[in-house]
């Protein structure tokens, strides 16, 4: 299975120096990130299922209605599969040992409604569209339904075989990270520090456990905390052992319903819920980037979706490098 580097200590992880997406590289060549990846391909399903598209939208959309919440789910649930090995649907497979069942993957959500996605395309398609490409459209859906703006997809993307929660331990970040452990996880992906600050901002919705924000309240100095803050976290999550790993926080505590830049905001009002986050602000390479996204909110959500675009395309098995499951939760048999 491949992996990020044997530096990467863990998920969002940063610590690009460089803005290399905002301009060419030395000698007029565009950034890794920006060529084309082949084999992936805007009208891959065109012929072979027409429909992948409308489908995949019309059941995230009913799954969003009956539930607004999913919108957090699926784009943790991707961001995961992207820590390990890239996009390859590997977090959806539900074995002993794999990337389901590890430490960070306790609070996931989102596996039965990409599995039923895949059900109702074996239907019209069978054997066709990869559980890798389903899950990829799935978050684009649900984070449109949230204002994040579009982006277009290309697909093609074949499904991993491999899946390792050892890997998804050591590699997804939970937290605690130090900003340079955050960079180097994106660097080592082809994005960038300015990549990893936007991504972020998807804490402006869903929630952490309480295990989650403990570190923030133990390790914070005085000055990165605001007080009041502090005191009500400290209120909520003064209980330990099980119940600090299933009570949960607002990511923003302002809008935590919204997707908007008010999660930046809170950053200046030393209001981050999570050490990473608050880091952010304080760190040099990231500090400019979070400024940036404070003064600019419609700015925010046109990069986030093009950095998940970007995101989407990493380390992608096309070809004969990955196979098309049967079903998500499960490897083919040969």
């Amino acid at each position: 299975m491949r992996t990020p580097s044997s530096s990467v200590l863990s998920f969002l992880a940063l610590s690009a120096f460089v803005l290399a997406g905002s301009a060419m590289a030395d000698g007029g060549q565009r950034p890794a990130y920006e060529n084309p990846v082949e084999g992936l391909d805007s009208g891959y399903y065109a012929k072979s299922c027409p429909d992948m598209e409308g489908i995949v939208q019309r059941i995230v959309n009913e799954a969003f209605d009956a539930d607004y919440t999913v919108a957090a789910g699926l784009i943790r649930l991707f961001f995961h599969d992207f820590a390990v090995g890239g996009c390859d649907a590997s977090i959806l497979i539900d074995a002993p040992g794999s990337e389901k069942y590890a430490e960070s993957s306790k609070t996931l959500r989102g596996f039965g409604l990409i599995e039923a996605i895949k059900t109702e395309l074996e239907e019209h398609c069978p054997r066709t569209v990869s559980c890798a490409d389903i899950l990829t459209a799935a978050t684009r859906d649900v984070s449109r339904e949230v204002g994040v703006g579009y982006w277009p997809l290309k697909f093609g993307r074949k499904d991993g075989r491999q899946s390792s929660a050892a890997a998804a331990d050591k590699y997804v970040p939970m937290g605690r990270e130090s900003v340079t452990d955050l960079i180097a996880l994106f660097e080592s992906n082809g994005l960038n520090v300015r990549d990893l600050v936007v991504l972020s901002g998807a804490h402006s919705i869903g929630k952490a456990t309480c295990a989650a924000v403990k570190p923030r309240l133990c390790n914070s100095k005085p000055d990165t905390l605001d007080r009041k803050y502090g005191d009500f976290l400290r209120r909520k999550c003064r209980h330990s052992g099980y119940f600090a790993e299933y009570e949960r926080v607002e990511l923003d505590g302002e809008t935590p319903t919204v997707f908007d830049n008010v999660y930046f905001k809170n950053l200046e009002r030393k209001m981050g819920l999570l050490e990473t986050d608050q880091k952010m602000l304080e760190d040099s390479r990231t500090k400019s980037f979070v400024q940036e996204m404070v003064r600019e909110p419609e700015e925010f959500k046109h990069e986030f979706a093009m950095a998940m675009r970007r995101l989407g395309e990493v380390q992608v098995l096309t070809g004969n490098e990955g196979e098309v499951r049967h079903r998500c939760s499960a490897v083919n048999k040969y």
